[in-house]
């Protein structure tokens, strides 16, 4: 018979673990307007900004602002940390139109449609006679100062990733942006003062500024956004009444909880629920089908979220 063993981590610390979900994605594979194409115009000259079958393309002097909506609204939970992220291949050919004090063209939108007003993640750029420098702000408000990154030649592609994360697990809560450009050094970003998310629903781009100075000419491909299912530290046993998982040896291929659980799932190590229920305390759960290897069993136990490690031998 197989065996369930628990490898439950000592009182205190944290199990940081995160399920990953894409929420938005464009290859820019076809040609014509972006807002024909599943995005939507919230600000500017509708229709300015396109796709020429491999990239999306902004201009020096345009002014269309549009975003592209999740598949799912992502809600920012209270008590636990909260993350998202977006990549994305940059490219600028010149510095025609380019400020040289930076502004920003792509990030991540409260909302969705054609009302969108609050950013988070925000991607800026600025130029100079020799390339483009690539920073991330987190959000607005107070002296919001980016951090920007080192000069990359003009026509030279940049594979960056944006995260923004809202840690709700310490006060007061935290929100801050990180940055990773090729192989440059990490950059981080906490500078923006404004109220963090309480949701994250879209993607946008934006041209702003003017023909002389503003996001110039830039060319995006290969967006990507992800979100993450917030963090569940492993509790205390005395705090959460009892193991969410009572048995750290069983060869009948059940689990058996230690307490009431609501929303119970358990995740394989790449983030995948192969496994839902809610169980009563000595209520067992039949995991026969899962394969030998790690799994993490998570629910909510008297409305406090635990989570446990399990191994299936």
């Amino acid at each position: 018979m197989k065996k369930i063993y628990s490898f439950f981590a000592a009182v205190g610390m944290a199990a940081s673990f995160m399920a990953q979900t894409t929420v938005a994605s464009d290859n820019f594979s076809y040609t014509g307007a972006l807002n024909a194409n599943g995005w939507v115009s919230h600000s500017g000259t509708a229709g300015q900004l396109t796709a020429n079958g491999s990239t999306a393309n902004l201009a020096a002097g345009n002014s269309e602002d549009v975003n592209l909506a999740f598949s799912t609204v992502y809600t920012i939970a209270p008590g636990v940390v909260n993350k998202a992220d977006y990549s994305a291949t940059i490219n600028v050919p010149n510095g025609t139109g380019l400020t040289t004090t930076g502004d920003y063209f792509l990030m991540l939108g409260g909302t969705a449609g054609a009302s969108v007003t609050f950013f988070y993640g925000r991607l800026y750029i600025k130029g100079s006679a020799t390339g483009y420098t690539l920073g991330v702000l987190n959000n607005s408000g107070g002296t919001a100062t980016p951090a920007y990154g080192t000069e990359i030649p003009y026509g030279t592609p940049a594979n960056i990733t944006v995260t923004y994360t809202i840690d709700n697990s310490v006060t007061p809560a935290t929100n801050a942006a990180t940055l990773q450009i090729n192989s440059q050094p990490l950059l981080t970003n906490a500078t923006g003062t404004s109220a963090a998310a309480t949701q994250l629903a879209s993607v946008a781009i934006r041209e702003a500024g003017n023909a002389s100075s503003g996001t110039g000419n830039i060319s995006i491909d290969n967006l990507v956004v992800r979100t993450y299912s917030s963090t569940l530290a492993v509790s205390d046993v005395s705090k959460a009444k009892g193991n969410l998982v009572k048995n750290t040896f069983v060869t009948n291929e059940e689990i058996t909880f230690g307490a009431q659980a609501k929303d119970v799932k358990v995740y394989n190590m790449f983030g995948q629920v192969v496994k839902t229920a809610s169980v009563k305390e000595n209520e067992s759960l039949n995991v026969s089908e899962l394969q030998k290897g790690s799994y993490i069993v998570t629910g909510t136990v008297n409305n406090q979220p635990v989570s446990q490690k399990i191994l299936k031998d």
